[in-house]
């Protein structure tokens, strides 16, 4: 059982009062009398995990806007817009919308925690200095989804700031290194709780970061010290079954999980919802919002034999009542059941975790980083390369197998094509395949590759949020992301 627990912390105004009366009555909870303890600062950190958790954003929605806009897959009725790829109609932008509102409402928790746990002086330094860190480990996290998708954002680190126009992306960048930076010296070596960062959370963060950015060096140093430390490894998998063990709902706490954001039957997610047709063994709800076509080219090219293809994506079904075999219907005749979770006691009830970042990804940052740092991929890079692809085969990770890439041949960009192959099958359904192709400049290529359309200019970033434009002063309709 999961036992990472969140504390929604309310938000906490001052009590109105005047010049005759400013006394704080003590039988309530406000700003004033609230950061005490370190209970307190533990609840004023839990919360900022709140906003972010919840259906509107990684809860679900989030997933489902950049998996559609993947070339494995396709919306169905309001979501068809997503993966048309002419930029977002009303109701999609209203739905990035809201990922943007809790995104930053998570970062006002972050920087409230950080200035009042700063005041506090009856908390040990060393428990305040790591809260600190956490919290700004988890602003940095909404500023990284918030960049990569918006572009310039506004910045605001503090709670007096005030409107704010949008930052320059080196800016946020360096705004978000800096955050990394402190929780990778801070941090502890192991989380107190699954669900909390690390200072190797935040060291394969700044490599994902590093990697987004081109900087091949710096990408390679982070994920090298965090393969180097030997305190993660690839979750053996030698039955397809075996790949519940990484992504079902009970799984937690794993030799591969670096971050992710946790969920469980109490307090869940959806994302199962939007893939799954009702009624199959991999959940008792769905809607499949999001599903494929018999004749999707990304799809028909991977390999059968692929382990990661057999779990993640079926046409066909065993109906848990009857026994019998289920074809699924002409609406979505193609669904994806990597998140299984048989047991959840509702739609949005379904426990498996967001894996922000797991041990994989380190090891396909390093692949690909080293390779460009260095023109071209040593013997090592390969290697790495190969332990994933053995592993989705079904082959033991170190012992050369008959799927492995060749060992000479390669440039620099050969490579890189094929790590970004390989982690669109090995991180399918995680949301990093449209970011791939983004930090790459392979969106319009792939996508007309795999799909035949041509992707618009208004596709390529979000808008920024009509209400953003409307209430601050310090940005206007020129502001806006071309297309909106």
């Amino acid at each position: 059982m999961k036992k990472f627990v969140f504390i929604a912390l309310m938000a906490l105004s001052a009590v109105a009062c005047s010049d005759f009366l400013e006394e704080i009555p003590e039988d309530r909870i406000t700003e004033e009398n609230f950061y005490k303890t370190l209970e307190d600062a533990q609840a004023a950190v839990d919360a900022i995990y709140q906003p972010i958790r919840v259906v509107s954003v990684f809860g679900g929605q989030y997933l489902l806007q950049v998996e559609i806009m993947a070339e494995f897959s396709i919306g169905r009725g309001s979501t068809a817009a997503v993966g048309a790829y002419q930029g977002l109609d009303a109701t999609n932008a209203q739905r990035v919308g809201l990922v943007w509102q809790y995104l930053y409402q998570s970062i006002l928790y972050a920087n409230t925690a950080i200035e009042r746990i700063s005041e506090m002086t009856d908390v040990n330094e060393t428990a305040k200095e790591r809260l600190l860190a956490e919290a700004r480990f988890m602003r940095a996290f909404s500023y990284y989804h918030l960049v990569r998708h918006w572009g310039a954002v506004p910045l605001i680190l503090s709670t007096t700031q005030g409107h704010t126009a949008r930052t320059p992306v080196d800016e946020v960048y360096a705004s978000i290194i800096v955050d990394l930076e402190v929780g990778e010296s801070v941090l502890p070596d192991v989380p107190a709780q699954f669900g909390r960062p690390t200072k190797w959370a935040s060291k394969a963060f700044l490599a994902d970061v590093y990697l987004t950015r081109g900087e091949w060096a710096l990408a390679q140093q982070k994920a090298e010290e965090v393969i180097s430390a030997n305190k993660f490894g690839l979750v053996t998998v030698a039955q397809l079954n075996d790949w519940d063990r990484i992504f079902g709902a009970g799984a937690n706490g794993t030799s591969e999980e670096i971050f992710y954001l946790k969920y469980n039957h109490l307090n869940g997610t959806q994302w199962p919802h939007n893939l799954l047709y009702q009624g199959t063994p991999y959940s008792p709800f769905g809607n499949y919002v999001m599903t494929s076509s018999l004749d999707n080219k990304f799809l028909n090219e991977w390999n059968d034999n692929d382990w990661r293809k057999q779990w993640g994506v079926f046409t066909h079904y065993t109906d848990p009542t009857t026994g019998q075999e289920v074809q699924l219907p002409g609406l979505a005749p193609v669904q994806f059941s990597k998140f299984r979770d048989p047991n959840a006691p509702t739609s949005s009830g379904h426990a498996n975790d967001y894996p922000f970042l797991r041990y994989a990804d380190v090891l396909l940052i390093q692949a690909e980083a080293s390779a460009m740092a260095e023109g071209g991929p040593s013997a090592t890079a390969i290697e790495l390369l190969n332990r994933i692809k053995r592993r989705g085969y079904g082959y033991p990770i170190d012992t050369p197998s008959p799927v492995d890439y060749p060992s000479s041949g390669w440039t620099a960009s050969s490579f890189q094509d094929s790590v970004l192959q390989e982690r669109a099958y090995e991180l399918f359904l995680e949301g990093k395949r449209w970011l791939d192709l983004k930090r790459t400049n392979k969106i319009n290529a792939s996508i007309l590759k795999y799909t035949g359309i041509t992707v618009a200019d208004a596709h390529i970033n979000w808008p920024i949020p009509q209400q953003e434009i409307d209430t601050n002063p310090e940005i206007n309709q020129a502001d806006q992301n071309p297309g909106y």
